[in-house]
């Protein structure tokens, strides 16, 4: 090799290192990029926890909206004593498919009515409540044993009994 060919190779490589270095941003920008995309994931994640209620049962702690226009009176907690009895009687001859089917529809929606008026007057047993429901939910939806079912069932039916107490009305059973 010549020491032309050596030259011209190493100006050659030179102008491809300035040409580089002069497409590129500099390292404050590249790090600036990355916090700023850190940010904005950990305030979406704190954003859609919110939204759904992820953690510490603050689903709970707010005010639970009425799933149809049912009453809340001293009937009404009657039937849904007398619908979650059934409830249980399903689950314990091991019908669970007919439990599920009598638990969500009527027997469901009453505690979300039931929610709102039991707020006013007691609201640590309110979350009980909604927090007793959502066990409940929970158990069905991972397959919980029928008796694990009906154990948490019947404390859904002693919350409302006492829901029903608190509210004034007759206790229900």
């Amino acid at each position: 090799m010549t020491i032309s060919h050596l030259t011209a190779n190493t100006l050659y490589s030179r102008r491809r290192r300035v040409a580089r270095a002069q497409n590129t941003l500099p390292d404050w920008v590249w790090g600036a990029a990355l916090g700023a995309i850190v940010i904005i994931f950990v305030g979406a994640f704190f954003v859609v926890r919110s939204v759904t209620g992820g953690g510490n049962g603050s689903t709970c702690d707010k005010e639970l909206p009425p799933l149809d226009n049912r009453q809340v009176d001293a009937e009404g907690f009657i039937s849904e004593d007398a619908a979650l009895g059934r409830v249980i009687n399903m689950l314990n001859a091991g019908d669970r498919q007919g439990a599920e089917a009598a638990f969500y529809g009527p027997v469901h929606n009453f505690t979300h009515a039931a929610d709102p008026p039991l707020r006013e007057t007691d609201e640590a047993l309110a979350k009980d409540l909604c927090n007793a429901v959502i066990d409940l939910e929970t158990g069905l939806e991972q397959s919980a044993s029928n008796p694990l079912l009906a154990s948490q069932v019947t404390e859904v039916r002693e919350l409302l009994r006492d829901a029903a107490d608190a509210l004034g009305y007759p206790r229900p059973g």
